[in-house]
């Protein structure tokens, strides 16, 4: 018999995370075709879901059509928000074909029920609170889920520490979590910059107009996060930009011990929104189970 706690032990004695049912409390649309769906969590699942690390994310199970689907997607929120509100925030980005995504985004209301394992994933970085550092984030589209929680246990943890995002979309108006950024930057004026990169969406600064390639990436950084003067990296969004921002890294001599990585796996069939992602140490993605 299976023990009545949320952990099942396997064979060799180690703890293995099992589902759980938890209900939907709120549904958000946070960007065209994107919503944020938040959980609430239990008090007697709070030790399990709510002790989580920024970055990592969650796996939902659902039957959709009568078809069993699995897929994760990544925690929006900080660990300390989290606790204090007692709840949970992933964010999905609609693409056709992705049955999960779809279903997110369009059929999902407050009061359902889904199955949810709890937080797993390598793509963080531990706060040091006496710490003075500069976190540069390089981000595309989707890949602002994790990143969120990141730069915000930044904010919250290092009082002395200061963050730059540089956000790659197509429009304004499918850029998730606009608002929310720019209330972190006002909150945290002077410590929070967030750079947009719009590559469907003329501006008058042309250097921020436009798809992100190497040549533009050196400029962006050269004017607005010089690679001395940063501390830690997060790359996290499609596998070509993780991989420009990699390669431009490693050529400027950036230590590969500081730039924290995760590309957003799309596969060519099937469930592709693109939120299955690989361990940040992995040098190949992997799909969705």
């Amino acid at each position: 018999m299976a023990p009545t706690g949320g952990l099942l032990s396997t064979s060799t004695g180690r703890p293995r995370p099992r589902f759980h049912p938890l209900r939907v409390v709120g549904v958000e649309r946070v960007a065209d075709g994107a919503v944020a769906v938040t959980f609430g969590v239990p008090d007697g699942l709070a030790g399990e879901f709510l002790r989580f690390r920024p970055g990592q994310h969650l796996t939902l199970r659902a039957e959709i059509d009568g078809e069993p689907v699995r897929q994760s997607y990544s925690i929006a929120m900080s660990p300390s928000a989290a606790r204090r509100s007692g709840t949970l925030r992933i964010a999905a980005a609609g693409v056709p074909g992705g049955r999960m995504s779809t279903w997110l985004t369009t059929r999902v209301r407050p009061g359902d029920v889904i199955d949810v394992l709890p937080p797993l994933g390598d793509f963080t970085a531990p706060t040091v609170p006496d710490a003075q550092r500069h976190h540069v984030a390089i981000v595309g589209g989707s890949g602002i889920t994790p990143v969120l929680s990141l730069i915000t246990t930044v904010l919250e943890d290092e009082p002395r520490s200061r963050v730059t995002l540089v956000y790659a979309n197509r429009t304004a108006a499918s850029t998730m979590f606009l608002e929310e950024l720019e209330a972190l930057s006002r909150t945290h004026e002077g410590r929070c910059e967030v750079v947009h990169v719009r590559s469907r969406e003329p501006g008058e600064d042309s250097l921020r107009s436009g798809r992100i390639d190497r040549s533009r990436l050196v400029r962006l950084l050269d004017d607005y996060a010089p690679v001395e003067d940063v501390d830690e990296w997060y790359l996290c969004g499609p596998a070509g930009l993780v991989e420009t921002a990699q390669d431009t890294l490693a050529d400027a001599g950036v230590d590969a011990s500081r730039v924290h990585h995760e590309v957003f796996w799309t596969p060519p069939t099937d469930e592709h929104d693109g939120l299955r992602s690989a361990p940040a140490t992995a040098t190949r993605e992997r799909p969705a189970s």
